[in-house]
């Protein structure tokens, strides 16, 4: 049984929160075309993947390098915006911010060894996080693109402190 089901339920509304925010931020500042949609999701894709074999990426280090990229991309397409160059760039930094999420399912493994588990509330999170980011966009606007992806990494980067703080009084 896992131990930490709210950790993974955050990691899913993490993901979801920060696909979406993505697709909306390049949407608004760059095309809202079917191209824009897919280069973000073929390189968060792409990302996943190459983050199932980088064994030493931490989860710290995987939730700060996404955030980074996320707001290097969010300042990026404020500044110049409608340049299909910004594209290619938004595509990178997806790319490096799905290393994680690939990254994810190897690490729990490790440590709960049920990965039905882990999956079932990762995707309970992913998918309360898509209705909380329509209801947060249409609510907020802009704002929540900007803050809702800090506030749940730093949420995320919280747990992983107390979760590394309750193993070691194990």
């Amino acid at each position: 049984m896992i131990k930490f089901p709210a950790y993974a339920f955050l990691t899913g509304l993490y993901f979801s929160t920060l696909q979406f925010c993505y697709l909306i931020l390049l949407q608004i500042n760059i095309s809202s075309a079917y191209l824009t949609y897919m280069v973000i999701t073929a390189s968060w894709l792409t990302g996943s993947i190459i983050g199932l074999w980088l064994e030493n990426l931490d989860r710290n280090v995987g939730v700060g390098l996404g955030l980074f990229c996320y707001y290097s991309v969010y300042a990026l397409v404020a500044n110049m915006p409608f340049s299909s160059f910004t594209l290619v760039l938004a595509a990178l930094g997806s790319g490096i911010t799905g290393l994680w999420a690939g990254r994810f399912f190897i690490f729990i493994l490790h440590q709960y060894k049920q990965v039905d588990r882990i999956f079932f509330h990762e995707n309970n999170g992913f998918w309360v996080g898509i209705v909380m980011f329509f209801l947060g966009f249409t609510l907020l606007g802009r704002p929540f693109v900007f803050w809702a992806p800090m506030t749940l990494a730093g949420l995320l980067l919280l747990k992983h402190l107390w979760i590394k703080e309750k193993n070691m009084s194990i």
